[in-house]
């Protein structure tokens, strides 16, 4: 091995072990016997031995480094286990594995003034996205990880850039899911940052197979919680500027004002309004499924990207959420659905 670029000869091979498919707790031991050091760092003080193993995992579990190629057999946000691209096809509780192992062998998210433990939050961002991203955030938070800034930078923290790159994806063509898995984790980092529970918040995936039972909306929006939006460039109905929550057994779905969703098991803290009576087609219905799609608006050489997220209900409902992004001022903005 010539370069180990400041690691631990050892420690890296655990790092090359862990990024070479999926992972080998076997070999990882005897790594450790033989002196591999769980909380080494390199010669870039911005990483450490697992936010490297973390970091862009999904490409390094590949075959051929082109994890991206599996993004043509997605189905339903479905991966496909059988692509002949992937060796670790199930990244999301690969990841939850790894990282337990980590912290069950000594890493230390207090490690560095707590910045062990923000480098790998902040690695998540792009390791497998899926939905495993939501879970190895709470494990490493309840391990004691900070929403902390990587570096120098005070912004650079994992909560801002989970926020960048759910804003990127959520106006991105094709990566509707990926914006939503993103929604979720910058959800949690909301909650810990207010002092709130986060273990509840998942995946908007949790609500697929639920019945409805009611639609509440935040009770400072008043008797407007819908409008009406007539301007040049922007006419539509049953606009919406507060969050919706459909409510489930056990749960709810959140719609916010960006059509961005994800769910929460634990009470509604806030005051809200029953608005089921918008709704009449979804209530005591199940949601059978949640697909995605994408409209365009071009002005001159700027392309909006408007996320369209569709409910596909079990008595053939189908109701659609989208967003006004690119057809009116930033201060204007508002999300609407239609069926």
């Amino acid at each position: 091995m010539n370069n180990t670029f400041g690691y631990n000869p050892l420690s890296y091979e655990l790092i090359d072990l862990f990024r070479s498919g999926a992972p080998d707790f076997e070999a990882a031991e005897d790594l450790i016997r033989r002196g591999a050091d769980v909380n080494d760092q390199g010669d870039d003080k911005s990483e450490n031995v697992l936010s490297e193993i973390i970091f862009n995992y999904c490409a390094s579990s590949s075959a051929d480094g082109m994890q991206e190629e599996c993004r043509d057999c997605h189905k339903d946000y479905v991966r496909c286990s059988g692509c002949e691209h992937n060796l670790n096809p199930e990244l999301g509780a690969a990841i939850l594995q790894v990282i337990r192992f980590f912290l069950d062998h000594g890493f230390d998210v207090g490690r560095n003034e707590g910045r062990h433990g923000a480098q790998c939050l902040y690695a998540l961002t792009l390791s497998t996205f899926d939905g495993g991203m939501i879970d190895a955030t709470k494990l490493l938070l309840d391990a004691g990880a900070k929403n902390i800034p990587i570096e120098d930078d005070p912004y650079e923290t994992p909560m801002t850039f989970i926020g960048e790159e759910g804003s990127y994806q959520d106006t991105s063509e094709h990566n509707h899911y990926l914006g939503n898995i993103f929604e979720a984790v910058y959800q949690i980092y909301v909650a810990l940052e207010n002092g709130k529970p986060y273990s509840g918040i998942d995946s908007f995936e949790c609500a697929v197979g639920k019945r409805i039972l009611r639609v509440m909306a935040d009770a400072d929006s008043g008797s407007n919680v819908f409008t009406s939006i007539d301007e040049p460039t922007s006419k539509h109905d049953n606009c919406f500027l507060s969050p919706l929550y459909f409510f489930f057994d056990c749960g709810y779905l959140v719609c916010t004002k960006e059509a961005g969703f994800w769910t929460n098991n634990t009470p509604l803290d806030k005051a809200a309004v029953d608005v089921s009576q918008f709704f009449p087609n979804l209530i005591g219905a199940r949601i059978d499924k949640i697909t995605f799609d994408h409209n365009e608006i071009i002005k001159e050489r700027t392309h909006y990207g408007q996320p369209v997220t569709t409910f596909h209900m079990d008595n053939g409902t189908r109701i659609n959420f989208t967003i006004n992004f690119g057809e009116v001022e930033k201060k204007d903005y508002c999300a609407y659905y239609y069926y």
